[in-house]
């Protein structure tokens, strides 16, 4: 997939690492239920290595690509006060 970078690559192989641990920690259960724990993790790559969200853009728009693909937006709905 020509839209994948260097982080994307990178969060792919930790989580097939994950998925080969009998008992994940809770935060990546979580995360990985939401069905994009790699296009999270990406982006947390990116921003962790160059201090700049403007630098994330591509991580961003896949993550939020992924998001909105899977339905998340439904499951985390806020209620305006």
């Amino acid at each position: 997939m020509s839209e994948e970078s260097r982080y994307y690559q990178e969060a792919l192989q930790e989580y097939n690492d994950l998925k080969k641990e009998s008992d994940p920690d809770v935060w990546d259960k979580r995360i990985s239920e939401t069905g994009c724990y790699v296009e999270n993790l990406a982006l947390q790559l990116c921003h962790a290595e160059t201090n700049d969200w403007r630098q994330c853009m591509k991580e961003m728009a896949l993550f939020r690509k992924c998001w909105d693909t899977k339905g998340n937006r439904d499951r985390v709905r806020t209620v305006d006060r």
